[in-house]
């Protein structure tokens, strides 16, 4: 197994050194570390230039030829690899001293296996801990199309702990452009497609989250347009690399989890909060079929989850916990 990390990188001088040199770090050998240096303006290209400074021909820098959206730069970075298999870092997360070891260990367990997923620690911004996140409802093996039908809510894994296989990102046709949010949900859908997701429970990874609390908020109306997409283009298109068909449960997912966010955005956001999301939940609401819901909290009301919306709300917190990173574009 030749594991290539990439770092997508921009405007996160002040993480980017600690990051590049907890992947130097490693226990065991990897293949390579490339960097995407997205034209960024701060920092970002001194720190890059230090490093390579330190540690001659251990880091190699690209830059696309124009800035790039987070998904966009994550498929460049990607294309710029050459290991059989691949993780992706952002400039501000952090590998454990064991990610690599760990990764390798997993991916040997199927030879069917596409994606290996880890458990990780959350951390804020100053690299303190605030708890590690263990996939406790996952097995070590999971095969389709169990891979896809257990994501049918949000996430099973974090961007900041995998790898994925380089061949299996090339035949899904890369990480999905047309979300620009949870690009990496959409790829564990269309690669648990095709193969085996393996899991370690292992800590391999920091994940830097919690530090901007308001950007959650921010880009709530733009995860909800996306979330549509996901049900009405990444989920069938999955399932149909597969050959499972379209099965029901899509729309039934889909249905869940509009009454899950649209509940807890009347709960938890003011009116003012909530304006640009009013068209994203009209829409949703169209395609499930439930605009009598929309309507109440199109005048303000307050909506009720469905009665087992605490577990459906644990199915999707990697999703929330996604929108509180740095801004598009890393």
């Amino acid at each position: 197994m030749k594991l290539s990390i990439g770092v997508p990188a921009y405007n996160q001088g002040s993480f980017l050194q600690e990051t590049l040199e907890s992947i130097l770090h490693q226990d065991v050998p990897f293949h390579e570390i490339v960097v995407s240096n997205n034209h960024s303006t701060d920092t970002t290209a001194e720190v890059i230039a230090s490093i390579q400074n330190r540690y001659p021909g251990r880091v190699r820098l690209v830059v696309p030829p124009t800035h790039l959206t987070m998904v966009a730069n994550w498929n460049f970075v990607a294309s710029q690899l050459t290991g059989d298999w691949f993780s992706l870092l952002s400039s501000d997360d952090l590998a454990l001293p064991n990610f690599v070891r760990s990764v390798q260990t997993a991916a040997a367990l199927s030879p069917n296996a596409v994606l290996v997923r880890g458990a990780w620690r959350d951390i804020n911004g100053k690299g303190e801990t605030l708890g590690d996140r263990h996939l406790l409802s996952v097995s070590a093996v999971t095969r389709p199309p169990k891979t896809v039908y257990e994501q049918r809510f949000g996430p099973k894994g974090s961007f900041a702990a995998f790898a994925l296989r380089r061949d299996i990102w090339e035949k899904v046709g890369k990480f999905p452009e047309e979300v620009t949010l949870i690009g990496d949900w959409a790829m564990w859908l269309l690669a648990g497609a095709l193969g085996d997701i393996v899991y370690t429970d292992d800590v391999i990874a920091g994940y830097r989250a919690g530090h901007q609390p308001d950007t959650l908020k921010a880009r709530h109306h733009i995860h909800m347009r996306e979330m549509l997409v996901m049900y009405q283009q990444i989920l069938p298109r999955a399932t149909r690399l597969g050959g499972f068909g379209e099965p029901a449960w899509i729309a039934d997912a889909s249905r869940k989890n509009f009454r899950v966010f649209i509940a807890g955005t009347s709960q938890e956001y003011s009116l003012a909060e909530r304006s640009k999301s009013i068209e994203p939940f009209r829409l949703w609401a169209e395609a499930t079929g439930q605009l009598h819901i929309f309507k109440r909290y199109e005048r303000g009301e307050t909506i009720s989850g469905p009665a087992n919306l605490q577990r459906l709300k644990s199915l999707i917190r990697p999703i929330l916990t996604r929108l509180r990173r740095p801004s598009v574009g890393n």
